[in-house]
């Protein structure tokens, strides 16, 4: 195999991979996966020109580097991602092997698929609910601005932005007074018993989760603006990925 096809079979590989691990914890960013998918392909075509890159010591870092990485920091969530990206890459491994060396790759290819299948359940079956509750205050930045507000976590909003695949947070429109932006605008459609119809949504620079003094960064999402009011009594719902972030 030459280094060109080589270096583009990971490139691919690695890239799906990432995807999947960062849409399932919900922060998902194509700049960020892209650069992290070149990075691990160019290691790998680094550890077989040079097999002392190939170390464990070597690997271990750069999956803390990759993890900081898609996660924008060291954090809870990069921690998350470095304990998925191994089980995700075991269990496409070894159907890979499972895949090229049948009859005879069973004896490896099963043990490690079934390792890596362990490892994501241990790590998804670990979210801890929200401790305090299921409503948090959110603050909201875009630009230099900013604003809070209360919102309940919903496990039904399942919304999704549909090219960057990142949850969605719905607020009342009085609510985001004074943040809207300008441009960066995309339409959402949603469905639900009531009927379907469209949402404008945006992406906020940065978006925190606040308890008392405690303030943690939260998953990257999209906000949609409701302009007429929400049914009950809470006037923003906040993804489901909310709940993983006490």
């Amino acid at each position: 195999m030459s280094i060109e096809l080589f270096l583009l079979v990971n490139l691919f590989a690695d890239t799906a991979l990432i995807c999947a691990v960062t849409r399932t914890l919900g922060c998902f960013a194509w700049r960020r996966t892209l650069t992290a998918g070149g990075l691990c392909a160019a290691y790998a075509a680094l550890a077989v020109a040079r097999p002392v890159w190939g170390s464990p010591v070597v690997q271990l870092a750069l999956l803390a580097a990759i993890s900081a990485l898609l996660a924008g920091r060291f954090c809870l969530r990069a921690a998350r991602i470095a304990l998925l990206l191994p089980g995700a890459a075991l269990v496409s491994g070894g159907l890979w092997l499972l895949n090229v060396s049948f009859p005879s790759g069973p004896a490896i290819a099963l043990p490690c698929a079934g390792s890596g299948a362990l490892l994501i359940w241990a790590m998804l079956s670990a979210q801890h609910p929200l401790r305090d509750g299921w409503q948090v205050r959110v603050a909201l930045r875009v630009g230099v601005r900013t604003v809070r507000f209360e919102a309940l976590i919903d496990t039904g909003n399942r919304l999704r932005e549909p090219i960057s695949g990142l949850p969605v947070l719905i607020a009342e429109a009085p609510l985001l007074e004074g943040v809207l932006p300008e441009s960066g605008w995309r339409a959402l459609r949603f469905g639900a018993l009531g009927g379907d119809g469209r949402l404008a949504c945006f992406k906020p620079s940065a978006v925190w989760i606040e308890r008392g003094r405690r303030r943690q960064r939260a998953p990257d999402v999209w906000i949609a603006v409701a302009q007429s009011p929400l049914p009950g009594l809470a006037r923003a719902l906040a993804p489901c990925e909310f709940a993983a972030y006490p």
